[in-house]
């Protein structure tokens, strides 16, 4: 019976892993078409810099502002941290769609994954997360550009972003955690969790730690997007690529 039980579970994860990727692969085509069929008449040379330029702030972002959870919620495993690498990825694809935010998200993800401390895996679960929720706010922005579009898209997105943190814990994260570090490590790690015992360790930790802790920075994010991106948009459409390179090119002379 213990072993029927375990392989219906070890199957599910393998339904609910398949389901994910093919839900992905669906989002990422819809992002495309999406973006394609909405794309304006803007510079390409002007939104290939803006997108650099996001990128190049989301890996620095990734890098190195990061603070662990555990400091104001002393309960969390100290591998939690908060980071805000994905308000580049946000304001991208409220930007100019969420095919651009795809690419913001992916190049975060190659700029940083040889320097991986989790074999990729981290960075990867990082990756899930924000394609799924870029997509989702990004779509739902581009069909009426508004403030109360902007907040349904961010809201939207907290959500999606809880969905996949902890479905991405449960089937990915923790569990290669495990194979790699050993249980009795990673156990140790997630001792810090009031109650948690080796019979319960996956549910109270996706319980008391993933879910509180997605909710907390996923709400930042979409705060700080909602407060921010107006004001790099604008910036944006009043800068003219030609007229500062023709600027400087006389001023060269």
């Amino acid at each position: 019976m213990k072993n029927l039980i375990e392989n219906y579970g070890s199957t599910m994860k393998i339904v609910i892993g398949i389901l994910f990727i093919v839900v992905a692969i669906v989002l990422v085509f819809i992002a495309y078409k999406h973006e394609k069929s909405r794309s304006k008449n803007s510079s390409p040379v002007k939104k290939m810099t803006a997108l650099a330029i996001l990128s190049a702030l989301s890996v620095l972002l990734y890098y190195f502002i990061k603070i662990p959870m555990s400091v104001f919620l002393p309960f969390m495993p100290p591998f939690l941290d908060i980071h805000f690498s994905a308000v580049p990825i946000y304001i991208a694809g409220f930007m100019f769609g969420p095919l651009s935010g795809t690419i913001v998200s992916v190049m975060r993800f190659l700029i940083k994954l040889p320097n991986s401390s989790t074999l990729g895996v981290g960075e990867l679960a990082d990756l899930i997360i924000a394609l799924f929720t870029v997509i989702t706010a990004a779509t739902i922005y581009h069909r009426n550009k508004s403030k109360k579009a902007a907040i349904k898209a961010l809201t939207a997105s907290v959500f999606v972003w809880m969905l996949v943190g902890i479905l991405s814990n449960w089937l990915v994260t923790l569990p290669f955690y495990i194979e790699l570090y050993r249980f009795d490590a990673v156990f140790g790690m997630l001792s810090v969790i009031p109650g948690i015992t080796e019979a319960n360790f996956m549910l109270y930790y996706l319980i008391i730690a993933v879910i509180p802790f997605n909710l907390i920075l996923s709400s930042l994010v979409s705060g700080i997007t909602y407060l921010v991106y107006k004001r790099i948009s604008v910036a944006y459409d009043k800068f003219d690529l030609k007229e500062s390179y023709s600027k400087n090119h006389n001023e060269v002379k």
